[in-house]
């Protein structure tokens, strides 16, 4: 929340008052003006005006005198006063620096946030859009060929997928061949066409059912199925 430094606007004009009777500039008893002379100074209304008069008259720093405008009555008081607002400018300034402090930190992070967004959606459309970036997938038990080899399984007859490089407990094997073995647990590094996930994931763990069923369907047919 956006706040008013230094007050209202017949808040400052009193207080310019106060700081001109405390530095002497006007005496005690020293008539200084009337409420539209205070308007024109200030090019304010007269409404502001009369609330300025009346703020120093409830202070004890001025008396108004009907139809003889005022009269400074203590520079004391026109003191405290001044070094009340000042405090309190102070104070309000401390806070709209803090305001827009956080403002400038809401919008940084604003900023950070979209540009996270366009530099996930730009990797995302760099790894679908260039098949030489690895994608990734985990072996889990689900999978209809664990113990399998690449080559027995025809994965890149049936889906374009290459495997580049198998992780398995800490180890990485770059290029595999065909003779590498699915298990469980082990990461697959693979390249392919632009849904080279979605079909490797579709050949690796659809027709569970077929399987579990004991139907005779070879791994031949069942590739050709899929």
């Amino acid at each position: 929340m956006k706040r008013t430094v230094g007050g209202s606007r017949y808040q400052q004009i009193a207080a310019d008052v106060a700081g001109k009777i405390a530095s002497g500039d006007y005496a005690p008893g020293d008539r200084i003006f009337a409420r539209s002379a205070l308007s024109v100074q200030y090019g304010v209304s007269p409404e502001t005006a009369r609330r300025a008069i009346a703020l120093l008259a409830d202070l004890g720093i001025v008396e108004v005198i009907k139809g003889s405008g005022c009269t400074v009555a203590s520079r004391e008081k026109a003191e405290a006063f001044r070094r009340r607002f000042n405090d309190f400018t102070s104070v309000s300034t401390l806070w709209q620096s803090f305001d827009d402090e956080i403002d400038t930190q809401i919008a940084g992070l604003q900023r950070l946030k979209e540009t996270a967004g366009k530099l996930s959606e730009h990797l995302a459309h760099y790894q679908h859009t260039n098949p030489l970036q690895p994608l990734h997938m985990r072996v889990t038990e689900g999978c209809r060929y664990l113990g399998e080899s690449i080559g027995t399984i025809k994965l890149w007859q049936n889906t374009g997928v290459t495997i580049v490089a198998i992780q398995s407990e800490g180890k990485m094997i770059i290029s595999p061949g065909p003779y590498a073995t699915l298990t469980a647990g082990e990461e697959i590094f693979f390249v392919g066409p632009e849904d080279s996930w979605q079909r490797l994931h579709h050949f690796l763990y659809n027709d569970m059912s077929t399987r579990k069923s004991g139907q005779s369907e070879d791994s031949d047919t069942i590739q050709q199925n899929i």
